[in-house]
């Protein structure tokens, strides 16, 4: 397996070579995911942005899920045979997940790369902080296929995040930038427009009170989502059940919404609960102040499998609960302390004042960024590295 891998490797090295001879085109900026088929939110505007910011760039969109299967993986190898020329010909790479071509290979010394992450924070720990346990990768392959190399720049949701994402993509502190994602612009300027938008498509959602359950994701989560939606009366709430893209959750009960055409971010616009666990929905949630409530059922397991970064129990007390029933029992009482769900906010999310697209922007094609507080980063940097 590591022979394959090593001559996997040195085999896109040796392709890449050539691919460098092309010349590079200073007003080409690429922008890569694995995420899924299509571009992001956060592609979307961060490029319409960009061009209105110089109409002379050429923008070039690449995003593809890797099938697990043989089709999948030769169809895949030929995409990252696509993937490479655009990179060795372009002057900015932009991508928000691990591309195996941005870390293998030894790029131009003008490319920049700037690593927005496909998540506005890491309520769970995920790339090096997981290596060798259960729910992450091997050790050995990670190593052998330099996972989250070659970063110039890695844009964190919050100062508070710098620690754990430092830790996650194994970069030092001076690479990460505290604004936040384009995304969060798209919920603050557009709330109400979207929340119009939904209720249009689902007349009924306003005739009664809406829970969004939005869990990340996990092999096996049925039997658990029977017993969420069995302890809420839906003669009293709409309930709305948003999978994780990699992961569809199996339920039957017509009674229950799945608003497919929209997204779990669109949908906190009509939300008047949010029910989550470990996803990072919760801060997005937090953007818009609506009642967070946590069902982790399995917080003992989830810890050992995987590792959390944040202690939710001590900064959402009351608000945390491993049964359903209890959680429903809290959500009834009415009795939600909203300064926790504030203090979250300020601590977890670095801008709401609309303008993060324009500021990332700025910076990929100008290379300056004043909204950066480094004395904030260095005194969370001097308190983290205390606490190891």
């Amino acid at each position: 397996m590591a022979m394959l891998l090593y001559l996997f490797k040195y085999h896109l090295r040796f392709i890449y070579f050539f691919l460098k001879l092309f010349p590079t085109n200073n007003n080409k900026i690429t922008f890569l995911s694995r995420q899924s088929d299509f571009a992001s939110l956060d592609f979307k505007l961060l490029s319409k942005e960009l061009l209105l910011q110089n109409k002379n760039l050429k923008i070039k969109m690449l995003s593809r899920k890797l099938d697990k299967d043989f089709i999948g993986g030769v169809k895949f190898y030929f995409f990252m045979l696509k993937q490479m020329y655009h990179i060795a010909t372009s002057k900015t790479c932009i991508i928000d997940s691990y591309i195996i071509p941005i870390s293998i290979l030894n790029h131009k010394r003008d490319l920049k790369v700037v690593q927005i992450w496909h998540a506005l924070g890491a309520i769970k720990k995920f790339g090096y902080q997981t290596l060798g346990k259960e729910s992450g990768r091997n050790i050995k392959v990670s190593k052998m296929m330099d996972m989250h190399k070659n970063y110039d720049v890695i844009i964190s949701g919050s100062v508070a995040m710098v620690p754990y994402f430092s830790e996650a993509f194994n970069a030092d502190f001076d690479k990460l930038i505290s604004l936040g994602l384009p995304r969060i612009d798209y919920l603050v300027n557009n709330q109400k427009l979207i929340k119009n938008k939904i209720h249009k498509a689902y007349p009924k959602l306003n005739s009664k009170k809406v829970i969004l359950y939005v869990p990340t994701f996990r092999t096996n989560e049925s039997n658990h989502v029977k017993g969420l939606i069995n302890s809420i009366n839906l003669s009293k709430y709409n309930l709305i059940i948003k999978s994780h893209p990699s992961k569809k959750i199996k339920f039957s009960n017509d009674r229950v919404y799945r608003c497919k055409e929209f997204t779990a971010l669109e949908l906190l616009t009509i939300a008047d609960y949010v029910i989550t666990d470990y996803s990072a929905i919760s801060i997005e949630a937090a953007i818009l102040e609506k009642p967070v409530y946590f069902y982790v059922y399995d917080y003992s397991e989830y810890i050992e499998k995987n590792g959390l970064n944040i202690d939710l129990y001590k900064e959402m007390p009351g608000c945390v609960f491993k049964s359903a029933y209890e959680l429903m029992y809290s959500l009834n009482k009415k009795q939600y302390d909203f300064n926790l769900i504030r203090n979250f906010k300020s601590k977890y999310v670095a801008n709401v004042s609309g303008n993060i697209t324009t500021l990332l922007a700025d910076y990929i094609l100008k290379g300056n960024l004043g909204e950066v507080n480094d004395e904030s980063k260095e005194k969370i940097k001097k308190t983290f590295v205390k606490s190891i």
